[in-house]
């Protein structure tokens, strides 16, 4: 259910109007504890820290239904894949699992759950897969790393280490797969997201950003990035920032888009679900800053 009024906010060339998405009283429950969000088969799907973990929406907001997944300790990531699935990274569980678009398990990357320093898993954050079926995992609080592994599930090898430099992470928090076959990760406490090829090389990273929190892609390419400002910010695949707005929790954790170019906020402090609506567009935006002669 959506409320009557929402603010109005301004990305690029598009006004959006933020609306609140809630549960009906009917649901039995209240949507608290929203850990991320993701977009599965026209649904929106809110990943949840407490039973029932999974709620999904219809596109216009309306309260579809929702799933228990009793072996998930603590829900982090929620992530579209390739062939109409989900990626769950539980994080306390130290695992990954892979949903059909009936949510049933079809698929566990560490298996035993057990946590594991310099390997997997060490409480992952986030997981995504590549067009040739390469799994790719932020592994995240207590490992500040990346593992790969093959689509059986098998590990193939991991990149980065802890610190500030190239290819160094503090808390790789998100990670996607642009449409350049980068792995983008956002490197949480360096204040930055990394760029890597798919053998996990480092290319470049893009800065300018606190804390951020959550990847999302466009359709047009476009890397959205929330932090901890908290804002929204959105990037052309040169890095050039193209478009910023505020976010209304402390900070954005999850981010998806919709097919309609509608974008899904899982906010946090206090729990949200917001959609971002396009409004109104612009013809054009021509920057109005202009360097000083001195």
């Amino acid at each position: 259910m959506q409320h009557a009024s929402a603010p109005l906010v301004c990305l690029s060339d598009t006004i959006f109007a933020a609306h609140e998405v809630t549960c009906p009283a009917s649901s039995g429950h209240e949507l608290t504890d929203i850990s991320d969000v993701a977009v599965l088969g026209g649904k929106i799907i809110v990943l949840r820290r407490s039973m029932p973990q999974l709620v999904s929406f219809e596109l216009n907001g309306e309260y579809e239904d929702s799933c228990s997944l009793p072996n998930v300790v603590f829900g982090h990531g929620l992530r579209t894949l390739p062939g109409n699935r989900l990626a769950l990274t539980d994080m306390d569980g130290h695992k990954v699992l892979i949903l059909d678009a009936s949510f049933s398990v079809v698929q566990t990357l560490s298996p035993d759950g057990l946590p594991r320093h310099l390997q997997p898993f060490n409480h992952p954050t986030d997981c995504t897969q590549s067009t040739e079926g390469i799994f790719y995992v932020a592994d995240g609080y207590g490992n500040s790393c990346v593992h790969m592994f093959d689509g059986a599930g098998q590990h193939l090898d991991s990149f980065g280490a802890p610190g500030i430099g190239p290819s160094q992470f503090s808390t790789p928090h998100s990670i996607l797969i642009d449409h350049q076959n980068r792995v983008c990760v956002a490197d949480r406490e360096n204040d930055r997201v990394q760029r890597f090829d798919l053998q996990g090389q480092f290319i470049d990273e893009i800065g300018g950003l606190h804390k951020p929190m959550a990847l999302g892609l466009r359709s047009d390419g476009a890397l959205l990035v929330t932090d901890q400002t908290p804002r929204l910010s959105v990037y052309s695949p040169e890095r050039e920032l193209v478009g910023r707005c505020r976010t209304f929790g402390t900070y954005g954790h999850g981010i998806a888009t919709l097919q309609n170019g509608g974008i899904a906020l899982a906010e946090m402090l206090p729990s949200k679900l917001r959609i971002f609506r396009a409004c109104k567009r612009f013809n054009s935006v021509k920057a109005p800053y202009r360097p000083v002669a001195v």
